[in-house]
């Protein structure tokens, strides 16, 4: 990368997270909302500045879509938690399993698709099916994994709305 691509990239890296850091912390409600939106541009553009044009607009899309969805949930409270054996089992399989997927994605197949750069990466199918599920499955596991999660979440969060509302009745 060039230098200019460096500072793009870092410069969405710092957006992305600044965006993350209020979802963390911010209550439910407008700033959330647009610190969903900062991940999502922060998140999407750095696909974009690699030259992987559709799967920045497919992040794009899936982080919104979570944002919408997660937004208005409240933000969670922290509370001291009690460690108990299941906690630190679950501590241990879930460092085996990241463990697992890194050396999936480490050991999988290189990428063989041609650099699309003056395209900006648009429907080139061939390097973007190689690209998803080939060297990249690790993100593309955590792509699915937070829709998976969006969806979880939108779903338990309207399962309480309606809930809610018909008690009040």
């Amino acid at each position: 990368m060039d230098v200019l691509t460096s500072v793009l990239f870092y410069a969405l890296a710092a957006l992305a997270l600044i965006g993350a850091l209020g979802v963390a912390v911010l209550p439910t409600g407008p700033p959330r909302a647009l610190s969903f939106l900062l991940l999502a541009a922060g998140a999407a553009g750095m696909y974009a500045v690699l030259a992987a044009g559709f799967v920045a607009v497919l992040a794009l899309v899936v982080l919104v879509a979570c944002g919408l969805l997660l937004a208005t949930l409240p933000a969670p409270v922290v509370a001291e938690p009690r460690a108990g054996t299941g906690h630190q089992l679950a501590a241990l399989a879930t460092a085996g399993l990241f463990a697992l997927l890194a050396y999936a994605a480490y050991r999988g197949g290189l990428f063989k698709g041609t650099y699309a750069a003056g395209d900006f990466g648009f429907f080139n199918a061939a390097a973007m099916g190689q690209l998803l599920l080939g060297r990249d499955a690790l993100a593309t596991e955590a792509l699915g994994a937070l829709l998976l999660l969006g969806l979880v979440a939108g779903g338990a969060g309207w399962a309480g709305w309606a809930v809610r509302s018909r008690r009040s009745r």
